[in-house]
């Protein structure tokens, strides 16, 4: 099988644990992945506006499947080329059923990260390093009300992000989330939840950047630990996982390769796409 597409997870995957660090390897080997003419695509649970700068900089680097599929973009051009966002009544009721439960909400809506004064406060009183809450609150948009930004008539809600779950809230507001039909809810790191439109995926979204590219399944390698990740996996023809993945997402990887702070992606593409000349 020639790999035509490289589908990348980024948190747990591409980056190391910090969330932040592309190790200098993976770099190298998207790079010249990138040179040999493969499409190397981001493909992420985070907004178009939170994909690292050292990714975008990689010249051939052109794609993103962003808000877990909801949304698929040029970067080149900033064009939105694929968009499946909440019903707008459904992102509604999420926002009003899970107020009583004081968490820390994001909108991500039209490539951006929104929260409310509200939120602000919560995140003040959230047990994190003084360095991550100022680098959540630089890469945030702050508005009066999420509710009233998603009650907008040209309001695009590609997800719901709820990043900060206290354990002891975890199982009730998942199974408040699950509840609620129309909705895929999934989570990329532990303590989350992310609501999405029930058909929207990176797998789905994948798929239609394939299609409009002209690259077969069986011609895509994704990479992927999580299981916002689990239908990608399933679309590409050759499934990888890091070592750090979920044991489900090793279970139905063709190939695990090294962790994430192992510069595990960088094994795998010097593995499955040949150096060429």
């Amino acid at each position: 099988m020639q790999v035509r597409l490289i589908a990348l997870d980024l948190d747990g995957t591409t980056l190391c644990s910090d969330h932040l660090t592309l190790p200098e390897p993976n770099r190298i080997a998207i790079a010249r992945a990138a040179s040999q003419g493969v499409q190397v695509v981001i493909a992420t649970g985070r907004i178009r506006g939170r994909i690292p700068q050292q990714l975008r900089e990689i010249p051939g680097l052109r794609y993103a499947v962003t808000s877990n599929g909801a949304a698929v973009c040029d970067l080149m051009t900033g064009e939105t080329l694929y968009s499946n966002p909440v019903p707008q009544d459904l992102a509604l009721r999420v926002l009003r059923e899970i107020a009583p439960f004081g968490l820390y909400t994001e909108l991500y809506c039209c490539g951006c990260s929104y929260v409310d004064r509200q939120g602000d406060a919560i995140l003040s009183r959230i047990p994190v390093s003084e360095g991550r809450r100022a680098m959540i609150r630089s890469s945030r948009e702050q508005v009066e009300s999420l509710s009233a930004l998603a009650a907008q008539p040209d309001a695009c809600v590609e997800k719901i992000n709820l990043p900060f779950i206290p354990p002891h809230q975890i199982e009730e507001v998942w199974a408040l989330l699950g509840s609620i039909g129309g909705l895929a809810v999934t989570s990329s790191v532990a303590g989350n939840a992310e609501v999405n439109a029930a058909s929207a995926n990176k797998g789905d979204g994948l798929s239609h950047l394939c299609g409009r590219l002209g690259i077969r399944p069986e011609e895509v390698m994704a990479v992927g630990d999580n299981g916002n990740d689990l239908e990608m996996l399933r679309f590409a023809g050759l499934a990888v996982a890091p070592k750090n993945a979920l044991p489900e997402i090793r279970e139905l990887a063709d190939h695990v390769t090294a962790s994430n702070d192992d510069c595990g992606v960088a094994q795998a593409i010097d593995r499955f796409v040949p150096y060429t000349k």
